[in-house]
């Protein structure tokens, strides 16, 4: 079996080096010389050289490849990969060969694309989550659309996947561009997951006045049980490390996060759909407060100024909070597939779905397990409710900032509590009679309701 690979960054090169591990030929193309060379001698160190032919252009590519062809991008995403596509065009690539978008695209693009150049190739998308380490070893692969070019290449990306209890992390979960708009929900639960982990930290560290050496380990207590997750147990190990100093390593790196849109882009896309996402959109506007911070606040408000009261924490009703709002954190992601999917009629598999996610990515969870089995167990977990409620109160009287803990039990007590809505609707059709709606299923205008009510009087 043959493949192509555009692309040889650092997702580009370790996957090339899955692709031949796994017993594909290679034909590869970087518009650096230098990453061609570096992908070679890795191929060497394994004694698989002959599997791998890096040339000089894409025509030489497309030469190479048998009919139908397969090839995989794994560039920047934006106009450079409509630029490859055009240039691919032009080398001589086929109405039956497949072109599979694996960057981090906006899935628009990939449904503008699959139009685009329905008539010139196979346009799809897979979105790969799982960083060099999971390109290398593994990676987790959720791919999209119908192709028929899928079938050449599907039983080889199911070998190239992780794999967890013997099924691979490689599906085709929906249609169309379904698999980058999965790929970008899973960052930005990722996003919520990642601050969580991080206010929990502050709230152990600030609030309790423990070393990161003792949040550590914790959180290497935690990864041991039910709660073992990717992101705890690098976390654990982060909050480990130290100088030989002694000093926490943690506490030597500037407060402020980077981003490349994809967290953004669920948030955006979450309000467009109209479906409430509200632990990942808060992550996302963590990460803007730590870059815009001097924006809202005057010179003279600093955090060193502020006092912190200091809490008691019960750490088995916290590890239970943990548990619950991760949990939630994943069952917003899923609706916002679910919505999306809906809107789009592309039949995404949530099965499938979580089933990527099982190994190799970088939201990988053992509790995976229980959030397959539904929202109707997540909403019987009443002592970790209950935990999340007193553990969010606790946590935002301390002063502290805690984005994402106190959204998350704002979205499961807003499902599960008397909603405030019915007087905001009224005040929207106080001023912009845009209408209510009364419980027998009348539609009418608050003043209608005030002369009916005189009427009875």
């Amino acid at each position: 079996m043959q493949v192509a690979l555009v692309g040889l960054g650092v997702m580009g090169k370790n996957l090339a080096l899955n692709l031949i591990e796994k017993g594909l030929t290679l034909v590869a193309y970087d518009t650096n010389p230098d990453a061609g060379a570096e992908l070679i001698s890795c191929a060497q160190s394994l004694g698989l050289a002959e599997r791998l032919h890096i040339v000089s252009d894409l025509g030489d590519m497309v030469r190479r490849l048998e009919s139908p062809r397969s090839i995989l991008l794994l560039v920047p995403a934006g106009e450079l990969v409509d630029r490859v596509c055009t240039d691919l065009i032009e080398a001589g690539v086929a109405k039956e060969d497949i072109i599979v978008d694996c960057g981090n695209s906006n899935y628009k693009d990939g449904i503008t694309r699959k139009l685009k150049y329905q008539n010139k190739f196979e346009f799809a998308t897979m979105g790969i989550s799982g960083g060099a380490e999971g390109a290398r070893h593994g990676p987790a692969m959720m791919a999209s659309g119908s192709e028929g070019g899928w079938e050449r290449i599907e039983p080889w990306f199911e070998k190239v996947a992780a794999s967890y209890n013997g099924e691979s992390c490689f599906a085709r979960v929906g249609q169309s561009a379904s698999g980058h708009f999965v790929k970008m929900v899973h960052n930005g639960i990722e996003y919520a997951l990642m601050q969580l982990i991080a206010e929990v930290y502050q709230l152990l560290r600030h609030g309790t006045e423990r070393s990161p050496k003792e949040v550590a380990a914790i959180f290497e207590q935690w990864s041991q049980g039910s709660l073992n997750s990717y992101l705890l147990s690098i976390s654990s190990h982060i909050l480990s490390l130290e100088t030989e100093q002694s000093e926490p390593l943690v506490d030597l790196i500037d407060n402020k996060v980077g981003a490349k849109g994809t967290g953004l882009w669920t948030a955006q896309n979450a309000l467009e759909l109209g479906i409430a996402v509200p632990s990942l959109v808060a992550a996302v506007q963590a990460r803007h407060l730590t870059n815009t911070i001097d924006t809202h606040a005057a010179k003279e408000m600093t955090y060193a100024k502020k006092a912190t009261i200091k809490v008691d924490v019960d750490l088995d009703e916290l590890k239970d909070a943990f548990y619950m709002a991760s949990l939630l954190c994943y069952r917003q992601g899923l609706a916002l597939i679910k919505g999306a999917s809906r809107e789009h009629q592309w039949k995404v598999d949530l099965a499938k779905t979580l089933q990527t996610w099982r190994a190799g990515c970088i939201i990988r969870a053992d509790y995976l397990d229980d959030i397959a089995q539904g929202v109707e167990f997540i909403d019987t977990l009443e002592k970790e409710s209950a935990a999340l409620r007193n553990v969010a109160g606790l946590a935002m009287a301390s002063g502290l900032a805690f984005p994402v803990l106190s959204s998350t039990q704002t979205y499961i007590a807003t499902l599960s509590t008397p909603s405030n809505g019915h007087l905001v609707q009224a005040q929207r059709d106080y001023f912009g009679e845009h209408g209510i709606k009364t419980h027998s299923g009348e539609t009418c205008h608050i003043t209608d309701l005030v002369e009916l009510e005189s009427k009875v009087r």
